[in-house]
């Protein structure tokens, strides 16, 4: 019988399931590269880039390169944010090079300095950010974060490495390298990040004003990690009776790529849902909800089924093949 114990047991496993960072597709060489990275090599902004970005790399390798040693290197300095302190403007790269810990301008510097030493085109930005322990629907006085743009391919593109580096969760830092932010996409990065420089705002192609901003729902960036396109989640807000989203356990979507699932958070009873998504790192996803876990049909990874739930909690949660327990993937409420 699934009750409401089980699930906030699932619940509090989940909180505590690290994720390892994979390399972007095409780029496991330049990744091994550059979490190799010797410590001699470590004791300049100068002798690192001409480590990390060798010039027999192309420009987005080179960013690449960069952006991975700095999410494996670098961590967030959660006390400075416990103490409300969210913004450095005098951090300095090679500061953060020794210390090994900074706020969002501390890595957006780092990056800027070593981008700027392998010949990129690179600049900060500053503005609002829909970060961990941000209310919903806040009205921001002051500028919260710093993030890159970096010039590739003719064009400015996205680069968030406080980020991709890892995330806050309980107050406490967890490391994990996040690859939607690597040169980032404007229909997700339109409901977390909002220059103030109304030039990168266009160049980003955001055209929400900071009171459309503000008035945008939190969205959580597990939804990106696990595939799902902005474009859809604006779709869902936009529906008559809005209530919220999906609540998603972010840390659990590595080898998980959503195709289709239902987006909003309140379900209706007796009615048809479609869940279908690659799962190639799961044993079985199953749906808990009412009399215990019934598995979604799946096929060479593919998982593809219905299901009707009952009223109360509903739980989708996987089973890595790696032997661990089930895990907490999305959860419902079901009036």
């Amino acid at each position: 019988m699934f009750t409401l114990r089980l699930l906030r047991v699932l619940i509090a496993a989940t909180a505590l399931v690290f994720c390892p960072a994979h390399a972007a597709d095409g780029r496991a060489e330049v990744s091994r590269h550059a979490l190799a990275a010797p410590a001699a090599a470590e004791q300049s902004i100068a002798g690192l880039a001409a480590y990390l970005a060798p010039s027999s790399y192309s420009p987005a390798d080179k960013a690449w390169a960069i952006f991975i040693w700095i999410g494996d290197r670098i961590s967030y300095d959660v006390d400075a944010y416990l103490r409300g302190d969210v913004r450095d403007t005098k951090v300095t790269a090679e500061g953060v090079l020794q210390r090994r810990a900074t706020v969002c301008d501390g890595f957006a510097a780092v990056f800027s300095a070593l981008a700027r030493a392998a010949g990129l085109e690179v600049v900060i930005v500053e503005g609002y950010a829909k970060a961990y322990g941000v209310p919903e629907y806040t009205v921001f006085n002051t500028t919260n974060h710093a993030w890159n743009l970096i010039m590739l391919d003719g064009r400015w593109q996205v680069l968030d490495p406080t980020w991709g580096a890892g995330y806050v969760f309980q107050d406490r830092y967890n490391k994990l390298l996040d690859t939607v932010y690597f040169l980032g996409q404007s229909e997700e990065l339109k409901f977390t990040h909002w220059p103030v420089d109304p030039k990168w705002r266009q160049v980003m192609g955001l055209s929400l004003t900071k009171g459309q901003f503000e008035a945008q729902p939190n969205v959580d960036p597990g939804l990106f990690r696990a595939g799902v396109r902005g474009s859809a989640i604006s779709a869902a807000i936009a529906e008559p009776g809005y209530a919220g989203l999906v609540t998603v356990f972010e840390q659990n979507h590595r080898g998980l790529r959503v195709q289709s699932i239902p987006l909003s958070q309140r379900l209706r009873a007796g009615q048809p849902y479609r869940f279908r998504m690659q799962a190639q790192a799961f044993e079985e996803i199953v749906v808990m909800n009412g009399s215990g876990a019934v598995p979604l049909a799946a096929s060479n990874g593919l998982v593809d089924g219905e299901f009707r739930p009952a009223y109360g909690s509903m739980l989708v949660a996987g089973r890595p093949k790696d032997g661990g327990r089930l895990t907490g993937l999305f959860q419902y409420t079901v009036e």
